[in-house]
């Protein structure tokens, strides 16, 4: 406490720094470098830092005044961290503006760090308005130069609400390091999570637990979730009298966090991919060369041979209603992620306005429903690991699509709150009927038409009369669904009824069915237009009826 700020708070960090309390610091050379030389300067000598809870702002900071305590020139320099929630709730009058400003001002050259800035302004609008007052006087001064560290959903409502005040500042964004600089900072975070327990670390642990943080975000922002999962596994294991850091202490402690089951975490997935295609035909009827080229482009992304910076996959599906477009992607969800949850859907016939982007992504700062979220950003948030399923895409504003190349393309969105939600541990599937009469005549006339000749001359005429080519291109493939023949709407029919024998079975309920009669009845209803959804009507009215009408008298029906 010094003379200078009487009654205002502060840490020392020159002090912090002698006494070696500071965390170490590894990487981020080219935004200290901009921080100093930002500092150095005689006008807009002021900085915001920005970035996600948890990527290390702070962390930069502390680093930043242990750097600079080698060099003679910063030893008049005083380096000071305020406490915010503690300057501002002293007083509600101008009288604190005014004694906190002389005090500042009575100070040598002085950096002023206030970490947490946006957070508190942020919930408190009365309080920025205080501050803005009081700093646009003192930000002018050359010699104090004031820090300020903020996420960006923060920044955005600042930028808009206070422009003046952010005009005086420059800005540093702070972006995710490499992988080498995460396990040189969980190397160096080992003595200190580690002091009591004497748990081995070896290093494959830490990249192991590094390519955790970095396949599920909902652990949390980089590196601070990597630390946190390094210190709970290190507990675990020394609870355990286990004396090294093994792979399954780290699968429980991310199980516990995330919530998905350590036998998910650990299993070798490769049996699951290489078996893909095969499942999938077992359950998507008639559709062979749709579903090879899906799990084609899985197979390839699931082994590290595709760009890792986009979506596992993206897909357009066209054909008519009915064909298996919805039931695929179900079938990958749960193939893929071992979950129905994982299968998220969009009617896109509701954003048909172009209001309706932010109802994807949020609504920005200063906007009704901004809290909320928007329902695509929640879902990834909550889901990395899914599938996207875009219904009738061809429905949605035009504004819509655009939301969607930068996912398509970047394996990322922008949310309402200027977060950065990541894209791509999923898996996006858009579904269209647009060319459905092209498909229906070629499959008609053409039968054994070239695909990619059939897509280049009928479908992408039509194609591009609704989606413009950068968004039609930014999927992995068009994939074409083909109409049902009446071997495929049987076997449809067959597995649907082993549905109803399924739901049956605790009532001791025995179902035949003539296959003759079957074939009869879905020649009268087949309509290549609807697919199989009259087959499944038919199931439900038909055959359902019947096992009705025998659980209330007999235990046996026949179709």
């Amino acid at each position: 406490m010094t003379n200078n700020l009487k009654k205002i708070e502060y840490y020392n960090l020159r002090e912090e720094t002698l006494a070696r309390r500071l965390p170490a610091f590894i990487g981020r050379t080219q935004e200290m470098e901009r921080l100093n030389r930002i500092v150095d300067r005689r006008v807009n000598n002021n900085v915001l830092i920005i970035g996600p809870d948890g990527i290390g702002k702070t962390t930069l900071v502390y680093g930043w005044v242990r750097h600079l305590q080698q060099y003679a020139s910063y030893e008049s320099c005083a380096f000071l961290q305020l406490d915010i929630e503690h300057i501002y709730a002293l007083d509600n009058d101008y009288g604190l503006e005014a004694h906190y400003s002389n005090a500042l001002l009575s100070l040598p050259e002085s950096v002023l760090f206030i970490d947490d800035f946006g957070r508190e302004v942020y919930k408190n609008p009365a309080l920025m308005q205080r501050i803005s007052r009081l700093y646009k006087q003192l930000l002018k001064k050359q010699h104090v130069h004031v820090v300020l560290t903020l996420e960006p959903h923060e920044y955005a409502w600042l930028e808009s609400e206070y422009p003046a005040f952010v005009h005086l500042f420059e800005t540093i964004r702070l972006k995710n390091q490499s992988a080498a600089e995460y396990t040189r900072i969980l190397s160096r975070a080992i003595p200190r999570l580690n002091k009591h327990h004497g748990v081995i670390v070896p290093d494959n642990a830490l990249k192991e637990i590094i390519a955790y943080a970095d396949r599920f975000p909902i652990l949390g922002q980089m590196p601070q979730a990597a630390i946190q999962v390094l210190d709970e596994a290190i507990a675990h294991s020394a609870a355990r009298a286990s004396r090294v850091l093994e792979q399954d202490a780290i699968a429980h402690v991310v199980e516990i966090k995330t919530g998905i089951p350590k036998t998910r975490l650990t299993h070798d997935e490769l049996d699951g991919i290489r078996t893909l295609e095969k499942r999938l035909n077992a359950r998507v009827v008639n559709q062979r060369r749709a579903v090879k080229k899906i799990a084609t482009t899985l197979q390839r992304a699931k082994l590290g041979l595709r760009n890792p910076s986009r979506p596992l996959g993206s897909f357009l599906l066209l054909g008519p209603s009915g064909v298996g477009k919805t039931e695929t992607a179900k079938c990958v969800a749960e193939l893929m992620f071992d979950s129905a949850e994982s299968f998220i859907r969009f009617d896109m016939s509701e954003f048909q306005q172009d209001h309706t982007v932010q109802r994807l992504i949020g609504a920005p700062a200063g906007y009704v429903g901004y809290e909320e979220g928007g329902a695509l950003t929640n879902a990834l948030r909550k889901e990395p690991y899914s599938i996207i399923l875009l219904d009738e895409i061809e429905k949605a504003h035009p504004k819509v699509f655009d939301v969607f190349l930068q996912v398509l393309d970047d394996g990322r969105i922008s949310s309402g709150q200027n977060e950065t939600v990541d894209a791509r541990n999923a898996i996006i599937m858009a579904t269209s009927n647009v060319a459905v009469s092209e498909i229906l005549e070629a499959c008609r006339t053409h039968p054994t038409m070239d695909e990619q000749i059939l897509i280049r001359e009928k479908v992408l005429p039509v194609l591009t009369k609704t989606f413009r080519l950068e968004f039609i291109n930014r999927f992995d493939a068009i994939i074409l669904y083909q109409p049902l023949t009446i071997q495929g709407l049987v076997q449809i029919a067959l597995l649907e009824i082993r549905k109803v024998e399924q739901r049956l079975k605790q009532h001791k309920v025995r179902f035949e069915i003539e296959p003759v009669v079957l074939e009869q009845q879905i020649r009268r209803i087949a309509d290549p237009r609807f697919g199989a959804r009259p087959i499944k009507r038919f199931v439900e009215e038909t055959c359902e009826t019947l096992l009705m009408q025998s659980l209330l008298g007999a235990n046996a029906a026949r179709l």
